[in-house]
């Protein structure tokens, strides 16, 4: 037995209704036929009168009454009409009762009920058509419809008694879709079921039809891997949180633990300075963790605005100038001019801030470190280029992925969060993070650009 609940879904629904349209779509296609055929066969028999009657106005008074004649003897079925009336309106020859009333002389077949010789009692339609001679005597020419009404009733029968076929067999059709189509979604419900009682490696069946269930169950793996994916992230940050503040907290704690028992009090208090030391590392870890998060569950940025790229990049080497003077490293700017971009100013200082502490950061004393804000097929662009160790092309790919170092910075002192921040906060802005390949060091590019936009290198 059926359901209510299979009944009221949008499948069997759709099913009824796709019925219930193949059944008023019969309905007007058989009604059009039914009334073009009529119409059609009347109009030809209006025409042959029509012309019969300016035919027969032509003829000598003798020929005509002759023809009249000849058509009533040779009327076999009693279905035709001939009356010719003298100019005093006397009746000459014909098989009409009398001539209707309301019938005009105008050579024009018109649709009369009248009394007929075969049935006075009832009406008969007709098509009569009147035409007066030159003499004034009248011509009167007519056809029954009998033949046009059975026409239309062998018409209305099998509208009857095609409609019913019609509806069963769109129905079925409708329902055999109907029960398909759940089918598809039982299973859809059924896998969706697993994936959430854990099965992440599930994905929802696609059939290979193309259709819309296909497309939605495709954009809907798609959704899930993007999920597995952002799962296995939120796995390898707690594994590499775990990882990197266990062995600092366990030295924070011998080292404590080392200065309860020590006697003297400054070298007590040395330990306790290295403690904190690692504590504020900790921290920085944490709130570098907080601060990607943040930017990676912002849904619009709230401080956007027209924003010089070039002042930005003027304050950040302003910042790290010292700094680079302090390792020896030639530390250069290079600006065309202004270069003015919708953004949040202090984040996208944030971000290439992080870059060009990387730079200074890995690149050794003597080296070079240069920013430059310029324009690459009228899109703005910043670039901050090093002499320091570089990127191998193979780990491009890996270096904003939350803790990766590559593999000649793997030692240096940092929680290798910095370019994962830039890539959050770029990715927020709608633009690239680009590595590009140079023959020496590293360069980071910023692209003030959508990823659909291909630029010239």
């Amino acid at each position: 037995m059926i359901s209510l609940s299979i009944l009221r879904s949008a499948p069997v629904r759709l099913a009824f209704a796709f019925t219930i349209a193949v059944a008023a779509l019969s309905a007007v296609l058989f009604g059009y036929v039914y009334e073009e055929t009529a119409r059609i066969e009347t109009s030809s028999r209006r025409k042959y009168l029509e012309s019969e009657a300016r035919q027969a106005v032509l003829l000598p008074a003798p020929q005509l009454l002759e023809l009249v004649k000849n058509r009533i003897a040779t009327d076999l079925r009693r279905n035709s009409f001939e009356e010719l009336i003298d100019a005093d309106g006397h009746p000459v020859v014909g098989n009409l009762p009398s001539p209707p009333a309301d019938l005009p002389f105008d050579g024009l077949a018109h649709r009369l009920t009248i009394a007929t010789p075969e049935n006075p009692l009832g009406r008969e339609e007709v098509l009569l058509v009147a035409r007066q001679r030159d003499d004034g005597a009248v011509v009167i020419l007519g056809r029954d419809l009998d033949s046009v009404i059975a026409l239309q009733e062998v018409m209305g029968k099998v509208l009857l008694h095609g409609i019913v076929p019609a509806l069963i067999l769109s129905l079925i059709t409708g329902l055999f879709l109907a029960f398909k189509a759940l089918e598809r979604i039982k299973r859809l419900h059924v896998t969706i079921g697993r994936i959430m009682s854990g099965d992440l490696h599930e994905r929802l069946p696609i059939v290979g039809s193309s259709d819309d269930l296909d497309r939605l169950a495709a954009r809907i793996n798609e959704m899930l891997d993007e999920i597995f994916d952002l799962i296995e992230d939120i796995r390898g940050v707690g594994d590499s949180i775990a990882h990197d503040l266990r062995s600092p907290l366990s030295l924070m704690r011998m080292r404590l633990e080392r200065s309860m028992m020590e006697s003297d009090a400054l070298a007590a208090r040395g330990i306790v300075a290295q403690a904190l030391d690692d504590l504020d590392h900790m921290q920085g870890t944490i709130n570098s963790l907080l601060r990607i998060a943040e930017i990676e569950n912002a849904r619009r940025i709230e401080f956007i605005k027209p924003t010089d790229l070039a002042e930005i990049a003027r304050e950040v080497h302003d910042l790290f100038e010292p700094l680079a003077d302090e390792k020896r490293i030639t530390f250069s700017l290079a600006i065309d001019g202004p270069v003015i971009i919708e953004a949040d100013a202090d984040m996208l200082a944030e971000a290439i801030a992080n870059i060009v502490d990387n730079a200074v950061k890995y690149t050794p004393a003597g080296g070079k470190v240069r920013i430059a804000v310029t324009q690459r097929a009228g899109v703005p662009l910043l670039q901050v280029h090093d002499s320091g160790l570089g990127i191998p092309a193979s780990e491009r790919s890996k270096v904003t992925q939350r803790y990766y170092r590559a593999g000649r910075t793997a030692k240096a002192r940092g929680n290798g969060l910095g370019l994962s921040l830039v890539a959050a906060i770029v990715k927020l802005h709608g633009f690239q993070l680009h590595i590009a390949d140079v023959p020496e060091g590293a360069c980071v590019e910023i692209i003030a650009a959508p990823e659909s936009i291909e630029l010239t290198k």
